[in-house]
């Protein structure tokens, strides 16, 4: 076995299929599994007692394993199946029938990635989640919420469909009735995964808001600020064409503005997530008539992938119809799963 210390070195030796990997805390603790990866600043470690856990980096005193490793450079440079020795503060990369490879902490980008990391095909990931409400009695109410979420992504590229839809009826008769759907194309910038350009196109329909068919459709611009457990912030501003449809109210199009904030955060730690999902839309040739639609709430993991959520759904629509509340509030209960 190889003994790795300091917290400069100890992310350059971690493998998979490891026997029995050691990693010592700062703390004085000791954990026993495997090591599986790492990635900015976190390190993710198998253990019997837990499963995977992620650990901060700065939490880490040293690494023991004996296993071989793939690394992805942050020049691009990919090192399969290596074995990492240390002397004197010099790292060295040795195996896979190659030559040694002399290297320092900071030329590391990723640990043992994922083939789409590699530039090898596309990570489908995604996530659906409802709340459904029934009650029998003096009246019959049934309430049904499904939001659903597919995307997959490339080195280069990534494609996101998403679908959401309530409908809410009252002793047989609908009182919410909408949906939405949207599909997306992102493109990032070569050799910068922080920043990219897309295009989206969105179609909505309300019943009772007398909305037959909104078309939104248009290219953005998009960047990652930040990108924590603690806090990541994702961006999107571009131009949009927007074509109304509407049962009773004239027609209507229009050039407008589109803006989507997403915010996570893993603050709370156990695998918790606070969330909060806004888009805008601006009219430019009315601005009053604002479209706001604003998602925030907690989501908590159960096994195997299922979770719970409790959240908030706030829709304004400042071109509602006089008859119609412009402000639409709508809180629940939610059961999902991720993949």
């Amino acid at each position: 076995m190889r003994r790795i210390q300091g917290l400069g070195l100890l992310l350059m030796v971690f493998g998979v299929g490891a026997a029995a990997d050691e990693m010592y805390l700062n703390n004085g603790s000791m954990l026993i599994g495997t090591l599986v990866s790492a990635e900015a600043d976190l390190v993710v470690f198998d253990t019997p007692f837990a499963g995977k856990i992620s650990i901060k980096e700065e939490n880490i005193a040293r690494v023991i394993t004996d296993s071989t490793v793939t690394l992805k450079m942050e020049d691009g440079r990919i090192l399969r199946d290596r074995e990492i020795d240390s002397s004197g503060g010099q790292l060295v990369a040795r195996g896979g029938g190659e030559p040694e490879v002399l290297f320092a902490a900071t030329d590391i980008e990723l640990i043992n990635p994922e083939p789409w990391q590699l530039g090898d095909g596309y990570k489908w990931s995604g996530e659906f989640s409802a709340a459904l409400e029934t009650e029998r009695g003096n009246s019959d109410s049934d309430e049904w919420d499904f939001i659903g979420r597919s995307v997959w992504r490339s080195l280069t590229d990534r494609y996101t469909i998403r679908y959401n839809q309530e409908i809410d009826e009252n002793n047989g008769d609908k009182t919410t009735d909408n949906w939405l759907g949207q599909m997306k194309y992102d493109r990032f910038f070569k050799g910068d995964t922080e920043n990219y350009w897309g295009v989206s196109a969105r179609f909505e329909y309300d019943r009772f808001q007398d909305l037959d068919l909104r078309t939104t459709v248009g290219p953005y611009l998009g960047r990652r600020f930040l990108n924590t457990p603690d806090l990541t912030i994702i961006g999107e501003l571009g131009p949009v064409y927007v074509d109304e449809q509407f049962d009773v109210a004239e027609d209507d199009d229009y050039p407008g503005a589109l803006w989507d904030l997403n915010v996570t955060s893993e603050i709370l730690g156990f695998g918790t997530t606070l969330y909060l999902e806004h888009d805008g839309i601006l009219n430019m040739d009315s601005p009053d008539d604002l479209i706001l639609n604003t998602r925030f709430g907690i989501k908590m993991p159960l096994i195997l992938g299922f979770e719970t959520r409790f959240e908030g759904l706030w829709e304004y629509d400042g071109g509602a119809q006089d008859d119609v509340d412009d402000l639409d509030e709508t809180y629940n209960f939610r059961i999902g799963y991720t993949w």
